[in-house]
């Protein structure tokens, strides 16, 4: 009985351990993760760098993910803060910071359900909403060319599916990448180099579109098209090298929780970095390539989600 008790003892703050904000564990035999945000009463999600990789910029609701702001947090670990001290016209969410200008892309929603591309100072001053030709009233996830002068988005405003757009900021024009009739596109990430597209979608059979399905996808500045592995994947987000990509799957879970993969730009060397009980998504490899950060669940309640940290996964 000696024995048994201080084995029952270590369990229990083991147990303890598992959902305490905070905390570090590890996923699997090598990855470590730490919470930076673990509020029960909010929801935080979409997390990004800045550009020196000291701060974490995402989106918090306070409302059951009805209404998004803008939130940042050292990278290091401290206080969240609002990124502008004026509430923003616009629900503001999947926010994408350039290491170029240093300006944020985010997706501005309407009260009316217009989801349209804003931008905003890095300091949270003069937001602005992009209104370039060529584009619909249902715009989500814009993604940074290396360039600075040019944006990634999907359009979904044909329903269902999107499209992968191009806007040139300079002649405010958006064109399209991809081909509805080939694949129903997701969220699309450029590569640093800016000659890929990476995104969610799936083959278009004529299906309803269902994002739960999605794969990962490349399209170079070509336009060759390219399935980069056929299981289910979708976020993806380059590393600083353009070697790999991040992405979240639920892939052999059958409770269909979420985990942490990179995979290399080949397709190969398919590696998970968080363990299933996170139901982490929307990974994001930091600029200097030391870190990636992570959306994902603090505690047993699935409406309680943060923002979790681990060193990048080195090949």
């Amino acid at each position: 009985m000696k024995k048994v008790l201080p084995l029952l003892f270590s369990f229990c703050c083991l147990a303890l351990l598992t959902v305490r904000p905070y905390s570090s564990h590890t996923a699997g035999p090598e990855f470590k993760y730490r919470f930076l945000t673990a509020d029960p009463n909010v929801r935080d999600y979409w997390p990004c760098f800045s550009p020196d990789s000291k701060t974490v910029l995402f989106s918090r609701s306070a409302d059951q993910g009805k209404t998004w702001e803008l939130f940042v947090i050292p990278s290091s670990g401290g206080q969240a803060r609002r990124l502008s001290a004026a509430r923003l016209p616009v629900s503001a969410n999947r926010p994408n910071w350039s290491t170029k200008n240093n300006l944020i892309a985010f997706t501005g929603e309407s009260a009316g359900g217009v989801a349209s591309v804003w931008l905003i100072n890095a300091d949270g001053t003069q937001p602005r909403q992009l209104a370039p030709t060529g584009l619909s009233n249902k715009v989500f996830y814009p993604s940074w060319y290396p360039d600075g002068n040019r944006l990634a988005v999907v359009d979904r405003g044909e329903g269902g599916g999107g499209v992968v757009k191009q806007i040139d900021l300079k002649n405010r024009t958006a064109t399209p990448l991809t081909d509805l009739q080939q694949v129903l596109a997701g969220m699309p990430s450029v590569s640093p180099d800016g000659r890929w597209v990476a995104f969610a979608g799936q083959k278009n059979r004529g299906q309803a579109y269902d994002q739960t399905k999605n794969s990962i996808w490349l399209i170079s500045e070509t336009g060759k098209l390219q399935l980069l592995e056929p299981d289910q994947g979708r976020t993806p987000a380059w590393s600083l090298d353009g070697r790999w990509l991040a992405f979240e799957s639920d892939r052999g879970n059958p409770n269909h929780l979420y985990a942490v993969f990179i995979i290399n730009r080949s397709g190969k060397d398919l590696k998970q970095v968080t363990p299933f009980e996170l139901n982490a998504n929307h990974p994001v490899w930091s600029p200097d390539g030391k870190l990636l950060v992570f959306s994902a669940q603090h505690s047993e309640s699935q409406d309680a989600t943060g923002i979790a940290i681990i060193e990048a996964p080195k090949p």
